[in-house]
């Protein structure tokens, strides 16, 4: 079992070119979305832009030891990807596990590649302690539709409890959708082994009740794991299913 999970939301997104000449050439930008720091393994969540072609990340974990030195515990760097907007999450296994509130620096760097290498492009990094609570908020997924939304809307993930067959639950996510749009985008920080599902809430039409777009395993609930991010939340729109009882009340989402 993994032991810990601090969760920090940093929000720090930095730009950094790859020098002053390359003004008018490809550029990028990253940031920290979350982290949660485990005494076995970090997961690090970064967001962000490039228009570079093809580009990576690679991230770096230390810990600071008894004589105030930053000793590297774990490194890794992704597959390649193209350019437009990002959001993933990066899991670093450390080579020993650390004890609870070991100070650790978190450090991620996007590169583009300009020729026959990699240059880097922008680099951000965060420092936080290894909690010895459980690790809950490391797990992510992917929503993926293979049809196309019929109408604008809104689509939200929630923790899934309550009795009522509707919108209810800790809300993790919402993007806005256009018509003829198909889904495609990362969810993270998501609680580990909570269930989720996803809600399209249509904006206009007559009926603008909300529809759950159920997952490649209903009627079973689709559980958050480490693994989702190769195992999307596989969905369409075409079979989704109307909520049956009234939204809660507040609900921002909710038909006008």
């Amino acid at each position: 079992m993994k032991k810990i999970g601090m969760m920090t939301l940093t929000l720090v997104i930095v730009l950094t070119l790859v020098s002053p000449a390359a003004a008018s050439g490809p550029t990028g930008m990253i940031g920290i979305y979350s982290v949660a720091a485990c005494q076995d393994t970090t997961t690090v969540a970064v967001s962000g832009t490039t228009t570079f072609a093809t580009n990576r990340i690679k991230a770096w974990v230390y810990k600071l030891n008894s004589s105030g030195e930053w000793v590297l515990i774990a490194d890794t760097v992704t597959d390649s990807f193209s350019s437009g907007d990002f959001l993933t999450s990066i899991a670093l296994d450390y080579d020993k596990a650390v004890e609870g509130g070991t100070t650790l620096e978190v450090i991620v760097t996007l590169q583009g590649r300009s020729g026959n290498s990699f240059v880097d492009v922008g680099s951000v990094s965060t420092i936080v302690n290894a909690s010895d609570k459980d690790c809950q908020n490391k797990c992510s997924t992917t929503i993926t539709t293979n049809d196309r939304a019929p109408a604008d809307g809104v689509v939200t993930v929630r923790s899934h409890y309550g009795s009522f067959f509707r919108p209810e639950g800790r809300l993790h996510s919402e993007v806005p959708v256009k018509a003829g749009q198909a889904l495609h985008y990362s969810v993270v920080a998501l609680p580990c082994n909570w269930t989720v599902r996803a809600w399209y809430y249509p904006a206009t039409g007559k009926d603008r009740t909300p529809r759950l777009l159920t997952s490649q395993f209903w009627p079973y609930e689709f559980a958050a794991t480490t693994e989702d991010g190769a195992n999307p939340y596989a969905t369409n729109f075409a079979r989704s299913v109307k909520a049956t009882a009234p939204l809660e009340y507040g609900d921002p989402y909710a038909p006008k």
